[in-house]
């Protein structure tokens, strides 16, 4: 009787912990599938941005291309084939909707001014994107980007257009790795499912039925919330979004959901295991009290609390160190440290995925220099910075001369190897404190902190003769000489905040090429008042 006497708070310590892993367990639940779902959503984001890029390049050629229709369509044509199927449709709207190219061919007048993607591009003159529909031209599925076309003087000229693929677009989402019975679904605004995994092709198109889904695409913001999924099993959600329209509307979100009887699954069969362990260990005691075995029970008892209480706390390398022995709490102390080891290293793998995924998203792939989205989280604190220290900031923009030359002449590899060569010079005249971005197509800038308009023109020199002085051959055949023009602003001299900084550059860079090109230009213009 004292030995069963003397198991009960084994027992309830053990229960108690039962429960603490049960709340843990929920917690963590909802702690993973958020981060499931930020991942998802990057991985949009990363979409979106490769089309945004890809209609910001063909957005210069666009109104020259519009003007001979077969060429424009063969471009457009040659654009998708390369996509790998990630589009089924590129082309160009008139001001008024009106398609006047298309990658592929079509018949009667297509007008689409009633489409949102082209409304917003043409109203704003900003990337926008659309909502689910079925192309006018095509009859395919998708959803459909647009990107403005203007002069100089920012007249619109035309809006540029990409149509995705939503079958390439369930391929992409597939690779984000899911939880056992989680699922995953891309929406648009309007609660149209654009992907799902497992892929349900039937769902693809419609309108998810479930009102609180509904309900949270209306909040416009992250959420977490349960509901009964299309199979009628209570799940939870976790809600992201995906982009930002001009207008402040969300185009895209992505939900991802997983049972709630999947979550304490490991729990509850924990909890059930070291009842049962308890069980045992005590019917042990019964059998052997006189052999002391209460003193090591009570022992290990404390060091699994304790590794449980550290695992609770976030300490993921406790570990129980038992000695190897066939009794139950030695196998369970043994269970718990590998469960912990486990724990650790998926903890590690998602941390290092998380910092890949994080360094993709501000990163070029092909320059490795940092890309636009970077520049303008950096550039807005710099300026924060730079305004309560009352520190100076200088912008150098530039852009590759005659660059399209490289493409028509020696073709997309000599292109791209000009381009790296130009990120090479750039990386080995910019310091620890300053930033260098590929801007978009061929341009790129340089952010110099606290550099004052003499460093900034000497730095733009150095480049400037950097890159005339390269001498690049691309499958035996020498390229000719590269030059570059420059732009340069300063803040607060040029600018007040981070756009007219980098409008007073682009300006800078234009008359760059208007004098003669391979040139540093400084803007002119009265100093602020900032």
């Amino acid at each position: 009787m004292l030995v069963i006497v003397s198991a009960l708070p084994a027992l309830g310590l053990s229960i108690y912990n039962g429960l603490e892993r049960w709340s843990q367990a929920e917690l963590s639940a909802r702690e993973d599938l958020k981060r499931l779902a930020a991942l998802a959503a990057r991985q949009q984001e990363e979409t979106v941005e490769s089309v945004r890029q890809l209609l910001f390049t063909v957005a210069k050629t666009a109104d020259s291309l519009a003007r001979e229709p077969k060429a424009c369509q063969e471009f457009f044509k040659r654009l998708v084939t390369a996509s790998g199927g990630l589009y089924h449709s590129m082309g160009v709207h008139g001001t008024d909707g009106t398609l006047i190219c298309d990658a592929v061919s079509w018949q009667d007048t297509v007008n689409v001014n009633d489409r949102r993607y082209f409304r917003l591009a043409a109203q704003t003159r900003k990337f926008s994107i659309g909502d689910y529909q079925v192309g006018r031209a095509t009859g395919l599925k998708g959803i459909n980007f647009g990107f403005p076309v203007v002069d100089g003087e920012e007249k619109l000229l035309g809006v540029v257009f990409a149509a995705l693929n939503l079958a390439k677009l369930n391929e992409l989402t597939a690779r984000t790795p899911l939880p056992q019975g989680g699922r995953l679904t891309v929406l648009d605004q309007n609660g149209i499912i654009l992907a799902r995994q497992p892929l349900e092709a039937e769902l693809i198109g419609e309108r998810a039925r479930n009102p609180r889904i509904i309900e949270a695409l209306r909040k416009k913001k992250d959420y977490l919330f349960e509901a009964d999924d299309t199979d009628g099993v209570r799940h939870l959600f976790a809600m992201e979004r995906v982009g930002v329209n001009p207008d402040g509307g969300v185009p895209i979100y992505v939900l991802a959901g997983v049972p709630r009887q999947i979550i304490h699954t490991d729990s509850n069969k924990a909890l059930f295991q070291t009842i049962a362990g308890i069980a045992a260990a005590t019917l042990l005691l019964m059998l052997g009290a006189w052999y002391g075995a209460e003193i090591a029970v009570l022992r290990k008892l404390r060091a699994l609390l304790g590794m449980t209480n550290r695992i609770r706390s976030g300490d993921l390398a406790a570990r129980t160190h038992f000695p190897h022995g066939e009794e139950e709490l030695s196998r369970l102390g043994h269970a718990l440290d590998d469960m912990a080891q486990e724990l650790q290293r998926r903890d590690a793998e998602l941390k290092q995925a998380l910092r890949e995924l994080s360094e993709q998203v501000i990163t070029d792939p092909l320059t490795g220099l940092h890309n636009r989205r970077y520049l303008w989280d950096f550039l807005a604190r710099e300026l924060l910075r730079a305004r309560r220290a009352v520190l100076p900031v200088a912008a150098i923009l530039f852009d590759i001369d005659h660059f399209k030359r490289f493409n028509d002449t020696w073709g997309h590899e000599a292109g791209d190897l000009v381009l790296k060569s130009v990120a090479g010079v750039v990386k080995q005249n910019v310091r620890g404190s300053d930033i260098a971005c590929r801007y978009g197509g061929e341009e790129f800038i340089v952010i110099l902190s606290e550099a004052t308009l003499t460093v900034a023109i000497e730095r733009a020199e150095k480049i400037r003769r950097g890159i005339q002085h390269m001498e690049l051959v691309c499958e035996g055949k020498a390229l000719g000489p590269v030059t570059a023009s420059f732009g340069i602003a300063l803040y607060p001299t040029h600018a007040r905040d981070e756009e007219t900084l980098l409008r007073a550059a682009d300006q800078a860079l234009y008359l760059a090429k208007q004098g003669g090109r391979n040139r540093v230009h400084v803007y002119h213009a009265a100093p602020s008042s900032f």
